[in-house]
């Protein structure tokens, strides 16, 4: 009934690669979070996932060999490189910093390479002593930082703009991100870090962070020779790897890259440096009443159980459900039977306690990871909180929000809606919402040119109502609220391959009629069917799919004799198109839009991406400007076969809106 797995994964970058792509070219000296840093600086590289470069062997073409480096002492001598870069016109840069934080990092050396295997290191501080004047370096850097006429190439240069606007410089020449670049060629490599590139791409390996600084120093600490040697490294193999991943992902991948992904480096950056205002006492608030709340369900559940116990323990909670309460078991892991959440879904239809434990959990991870977590990270005066948007974190090309990740805040629940409620605009201004209706089921009917689909969004009709019509056979006004749930599900769940099994389990219905409810809905949408056989059979035979903007992603056992690693294959498949299509087309709207924010020299700006919902910051004086501007260009950025729609409110909080 379903060609997929029962493993439903609405965001396929969840298992995706994260990019221990350290902010820093190298893996994370100073440039990322630090809990985000790779556990471990030699990480394998994933050579079975990488696709193949080129014919030649690095060792012929000299590119594993060590580089010739120079340290500048001497402004001569800096501005001699300088005049360099300025011939060459393309050059590597990198810069060493004191701090994780780039709000809150200050350079202490720079490294620039315009040739394979020479570079340069600019110390301002080596050995805890001043080596060149900071104010002096930033007027010499500031010729080619910000001159138009020149190329700059970086690894993970969104960490290196941010640092030097904070520091004062504008950077305007941003070209070529070595990390992107290697994304796009093969978003399955495990890592996108400086050292795991060049070990696959170039044979090298780097000089690891970790190696020459102790944990209980900065990298200014370090003696010059050594952090020379490091720095000038950093900037040279961001080179090699330019002149290698330069025509790989000009091949086929050259619009994607240059038009979409590269311009977003800036918008991303201005974005993570504005951060967005939070009300440190609305979550001080909250932490107490999720507070109170998990001490009342954690009584209760002792109360029902007949004596105290851990209930975060699952060695504990395995012998209150199993042994104490004599439920049965619904699957086995290595440390007895499972107690995960889907498990405690089904054993919460026979006992209260699971259902309890299910709502001890959503609590205290809201307590955790938001309202206890959130206030630590809020800077200074400005109360502010900067998260993260990493570009090379999925597969599917759409972005992710890391330290903090607020594209995970629940918001069904209420206390979701408290948390987004702390998240406020400043004075004067209000939080504009602009969100793409059902945008995943407008792109699948683009794709499969579903006739039913096109007509739905064409008209303006209720999708899951006229599901709902089709499946039961009935007219669409006498479709129920009950029915019209049962559609919806079915007209989302489809598209992560969700099987009669899953849709039996989410309904709480017989697994025979879930099965009736998905063979009607293919009957009913017979192009749908057809384009998943398609894509399927695409998969298969070229191993790999495609978004609307070319976007390709490798599926790895889509050809598996091994049928669950092969149900899991095709719904990747299936999903990928769909859902990074959509990404693709909220990409466009956020540099159309900047754009325009740009031309009409409007003061409005972006703070936060939620998948498929742009938030801006909104002065009293352009809200109606802005809420035309923002639907238009929304709703225009692409052509499909159906027409895009956008909702747009504007609110006090963020919780206020939808």
């Amino acid at each position: 009934n379903s060609l997929f797995s029962e493993t439903e994964d609405s965001s396929p970058e969840g298992s995706g690669p994260e990019a221990n792509n350290s902010p820093d070219s190298k893996t994370g000296k100073g440039k990322l979070p630090v809990d985000h840093l790779p556990s471990d600086d030699k990480d394998p590289v994933d050579l079975s996932a990488a696709v193949p470069v080129s014919k030649a062997d690095p060792a012929e073409n000299n590119l594993n060999k060590k580089g010739e480096y120079e340290t500048v002492l001497t402004y001569e001598d800096l501005d001699r490189w300088i005049e360099l870069v300025k011939k060459e016109k393309i050059f590597a840069f990198d810069i060493e910093t004191d701090n994780l934080d780039t709000i809150k990092a200050n350079p202490v050396g720079f490294s620039i390479s315009v040739k394979s295997g020479t570079a340069c290191y600019i110390p301002l501080i080596a050995g805890g002593e001043e080596i060149l004047s900071a104010a002096i370096v930033k007027n010499k850097l500031k010729k080619i930082i910000e001159d138009k006429d020149l190329k700059l190439v970086g690894q993970n240069i969104k960490y290196d703009y941010k640092v030097l606007r904070m520091w004062g410089l504008n950077p305007s020449n941003i070209w070529f991100d070595t990390m992107i670049a290697a994304w796009l060629v093969n978003s399955r490599i495990s890592s996108y870090s400086m050292d795991n590139l060049a070990e696959y791409y170039l044979g090298y390996k780097t000089v690891h962070f970790s190696d020459i600084v102790p944990k209980d120093k900065l990298f200014q600490d370090i003696d010059l020779d050594t952090a020379s040697f490091y720095a000038a490294e950093d900037a040279d193999i961001t080179f090699r790897l330019y002149e290698i991943l330069r025509p790989l992902v000009e091949t086929g991948h050259s619009d994607l890259f240059y038009k979409t992904e590269m311009p977003l480096v800036y918008i991303l950056s201005e974005m993570e440096l504005e951060g967005v205002r939070v009300r440190k006492e609305s979550l001080d608030a909250l932490s107490r009443d999720l507070e109170k709340s998990i001490d009342e369900i954690t009584e209760e559940v002792h109360k029902l159980c007949g004596k105290e116990f851990n209930i975060s323990s699952t060695k504990q909670l395995q012998e209150v459900l199993f042994t104490d309460r004599k439920l049965k078991p619904v699957k086995k892991t290595k440390t007895g039977f499972s107690t995960d959440n889907t498990v405690l879904e089904i054993l919460a239809n026979e006992d209260p306690v699971p259902a309890l434990v299910l709502k001890y959990r959503v609590l205290a991870k809201l307590k955790s990871t938001y309202s206890d977590a959130l206030p630590k990270l809020i800077q200074g005066t400005t109360s502010r909180i900067h998260t993260t948007y990493r570009q090379t974190g999925t597969q599917t090309g759409r972005l992710s929000s890391t330290n903090p990740n607020l594209q995970n805040i629940p918001i069904k629940d209420e206390e979701g809606r408290k948390i987004r409620k702390a998240f406020v605009p400043s004075g004067g201004k209000v939080f504009l919402s602009a969100d793409y209706s059902q945008i995943e089921l407008v792109v699948l009917a683009h794709l499969s040119e579903d006739p039913g689909l096109i007509k739905a969004f064409t008209e303006g009709i209720d999708v899951h109502r006229m599901t709902g019509s089709l499946i039961f056979q009935v007219a669409p006004e006498e479709v129920t609220s009950e029915q019209r749930r049962i559609a919806k599900t079915i007209n989302f769940g489809v598209m992560y391959g969700m099987s009669g099994f899953r849709l039996s389990r989410e309904l709480k219905i017989p697994r025979k009629q879930a099965d009736e409810f998905i063979n009607s809905y293919f009957e009913r949408y017979a192009n749908i069917r057809k384009f998943i056989d398609t894509t399927v059979q695409h998969a298969e035979e070229c191993g790999s799919v495609s978004t609307i903007l070319g976007r390709e992603r490798y599926i790895d056992g889509i050809n598996s004799s091994n049928k669950n690693v092969k149900n899991g294959a095709e719904r990747i498949a299936v999903n990928t198109p769909i859902q990074g299509s959509a990404a693709d087309i909220v990409k466009l709207a956020m540099l159309t839009i900047d754009g325009k924010l740009k031309s009409e020299n409007l003061k409005s700006k972006l703070v936060l991406q939620v998948h498929d919902e742009l938030i801006y910051e909104v002065p009293f004086a352009e809200i109606d400007r802005m809420k035309s501007l923002v639907k238009f260009e929304m709703e225009n950025v692409f052509k499909l076969k159906t027409p895009l729609r956008v909702s747009i409110e504007t609110g006090e909080s963020w919780g206020e809106m939808h």
